[in-house]
């Protein structure tokens, strides 16, 4: 048998999750603040008969970096995180140990 001829007839096999299905409803979930275990409940009344749906399974699937929701991040004044610079550089100054020495 020729490798071109075993591609044509035979399709790869791929892993997939059972939340690759349901993972708009999922990230949409999370964005709301509904707890993992909610999302599972939801999955489970969606998709009847499904194995593999449980919190466990959906932490690891979220672990994974493709999948990974990123949070929003909030505006930040510019002049508020300058100034907060500013402070930590005043503030650190080093300390003489021998300061009690000196007379």
């Amino acid at each position: 048998m020729n490798i071109d001829d075993f591609i044509q007839n035979n399709l790869p096999k791929k892993k997939t999750s059972v939340f690759d299905e349901h993972i708009d409803d999922i990230n949409k979930l999370l964005e709301l603040n509904y707890s993992q275990k909610q999302v599972i409940e939801f999955l489970k009344a969606k998709c009847k008969n499904r194995t593999g749906l449980s919190e466990q399974n959906l932490s690891f699937y979220l672990k994974k970096s493709k999948n990974k929701i990123t949070p929003k991040v909030k505006n930040v004044d510019k002049d508020n995180s300058e100034k907060n610079i500013l402070k930590e550089n005043i503030e650190k100054k080093p300390i003489d140990i021998f300061a009690n020495l000196k007379s």
